[in-house]
């Protein structure tokens, strides 16, 4: 009898910790951002918001940058065509070079609150987020630090977060730590775009594991920005030129272009390229997230002391959708400690 009370006893321990482990593994919340000029949601994407359960999405809604006379003005404003029911988190780019030391900060937080809640309003959107995109440096920190803290006190309805990236993350006792309470890790755009050498600017596990090991933290909590994106990088005389966005690998694999490397190719003839013009000679480097290096970087993740709230895919494009589906984000997000 005793044999059968601990073969049960075992049992039920058995079961528990793998009710446990389940809870532990569950996907995060899942949302996206959405970043072009004109916000107008196709039926596709719409779908997808609701296949991932996505609460909120992240729009931004204009950059911050320095005109002529080196004031910061706000430009590329984002024009809503549509009306939009979930929660939507307004998120800023501000240029660093705006938080040069004799920058106004209390100013600058004034106005762009004030747009911030016009825009808001006449949208008639709702809003519990407010997100602001700055790769500041140990030089600028001390102003941007500034700016956010009054920003926040104009905005006290609001929860002001901004991005942090993977250099942030790694000597974070150069650059700080911002004033805020949550923070969203930046994990694309790793590499060195203009390099003509670079393999994959977007993502690399190679570059990722030079910022994060097992004695990774932070001490604010996170969130997670993820890639879901391609572009082909057009290089002129050995200098990047432009940037084709949404173009994918097969649009490449034509006549018009000798293929010269894994992704790499060169023009035969000048051509447009989803409206980019390409000059005969130019090199064209493809780069696209594939799902294998994203699983890959989430399960890096799991050997850091780092862990987070929400995973935010970078970004809702209409060119996308054929490429990443519901299954495959909340497999990525199971995979996110």
């Amino acid at each position: 009898m005793k044999t059968i009370f601990d073969l049960k006893r075992l049992s039920f321990t058995f079961f528990l910790l793998s009710v446990l482990s389940c809870s532990r593994t569950s996907p995060h919340k899942i949302s996206f951002y959405y970043w072009k000029q004109t916000f107008l949601l196709s039926s596709e994407q719409q779908n997808l918001l609701n296949s991932c359960q996505s609460d909120r999405l992240y729009v931004k809604f204009f950059d911050v940058v320095l005109d002529e006379y080196q004031k910061p003005v706000p430009v590329a404003k984002i024009d809503f065509q549509q009306d939009f029911k979930l929660e939507v988190v307004p998120c800023v780019f501000i240029q660093n070079q705006v938080f040069e030391p004799n920058e106004d900060t209390k100013n600058l937080a004034k106005k762009m609150a004030k747009l911030l809640k016009d825009m808001l309003f006449n949208n008639r959107l709702n809003s519990k987020e407010i997100q602001i995109d700055c790769d500041w440096t140990k030089s600028t920190k001390t102003q941007y630090f500034s700016f956010l803290n009054n920003l926040q006190s104009l905005l006290d309805e609001f929860n002001v977060t901004c991005t942090i990236r993977l250099h942030q993350i790694k000597f974070q006792n150069d650059t700080g730590i911002p004033p805020v309470t949550k923070g969203l890790l930046m994990c694309y755009n790793m590499d060195d775009i203009e390099n003509i050498t670079t393999n994959n600017s977007i993502i690399s596990n190679d570059v990722f594991n030079q910022y994060v090991n097992k004695k990774t933290s932070y001490p604010i909590k996170l969130d997670l920005a993820l890639p879901i994106y391609q572009w082909a990088l057009l290089f002129r005389l050995g200098k990047l030129n432009s940037i084709a966005n949404d173009v994918s690998l097969e649009e490449l694999k034509n006549d018009d272009f000798e293929k010269i490397g894994s992704n790499t190719f060169k023009a035969k003839k000048n051509i447009f390229l989803n409206q980019t013009n390409v000059c005969q000679g130019d090199l064209i480097r493809h780069e696209q997230s594939s799902i294998g290096v994203l699983l890959k970087l989430a399960h890096r993740l799991q050997s850091s002391r780092i862990s987070f709230e929400r995973i935010i895919f970078y970004h809702l494009s209409q060119s996308n959708l054929n490429d990443y589906d519901a299954t495959q984000l909340k497999k990525i997000s199971s995979a996110v400690p």
